[in-house]
């Protein structure tokens, strides 16, 4: 069950719903210790993935730090409420390589991503290209909520171009939870 106590909090997410708005970004510091996260980020390169209702999605994740999982509940809340959906697709990752270097627009309606420790991910300003073929990139902040609509979400919204940052060369890690409903789609970032 949702909890309504986040109905609040997801009144400032549901800005994503409206056609010019491409990307949220909830602005917050990085919610788990460094001394939790730490353990996880030797663990990289890894991928964690649930799929289903609340309970189901958080019974998959039970190896997660207590830490790690009550923050990562109460984002499967608020995302299910603002997507109005009783199931969700969940991945935590250690990442260790350039992903997904591409600039892109997901197949998916709207993507839940935060980076808990490395760098965020690159979004294209406004979340478009600024001429079609050049993109100008800024960067969520590490530990910030960002909700990035999808190609699917419906025609007449522009989607949010964005990327993984390179961290292959650099030796850097990062710590990602990216959330989705069930629609298809890939899990990148």
């Amino acid at each position: 069950m949702i909890m309504s106590a986040y109905a609040d909090a997801v009144e400032d997410w549901s800005r994503i719903h409206a056609r010019e708005c491409p990307l949220v970004v909830e602005q917050r510091t990085p919610p788990v210790p460094d001394t939790v996260i730490a353990p996880w980020l030797e663990r990289a390169p890894f991928a964690i993935r649930a799929e289903g209702d609340f309970a189901t999605v958080m019974a998959q994740l039970a190896e997660l730090p207590d830490a790690l999982c009550t923050d990562v509940a109460v984002l499967v809340q608020r995302f299910m409420l603002l997507m109005q959906t009783d199931a969700v697709r969940v991945r935590m990752e250690g990442i260790t390589t350039n992903a997904c270097k591409k600039v892109h627009a997901d197949y998916t309606d709207v993507r839940l991503i935060t980076t808990y420790s490395g760098p965020g991910t690159d979004y294209a300003p406004n979340g478009v290209a600024n001429d079609g073929l050049e993109y100008y990139l800024d960067r969520v902040p590490t530990g910030a909520i960002a909700l990035f609509k999808g190609r699917t979400y419906a025609s007449d919204h522009p989607p949010c171009f964005h990327r993984s940052p390179p961290v292959g060369d650099t030796g850097e890690k990062r710590l990602v939870l990216v959330i989705d409903t069930l629609l298809q789609g890939t899990l990148t970032d």
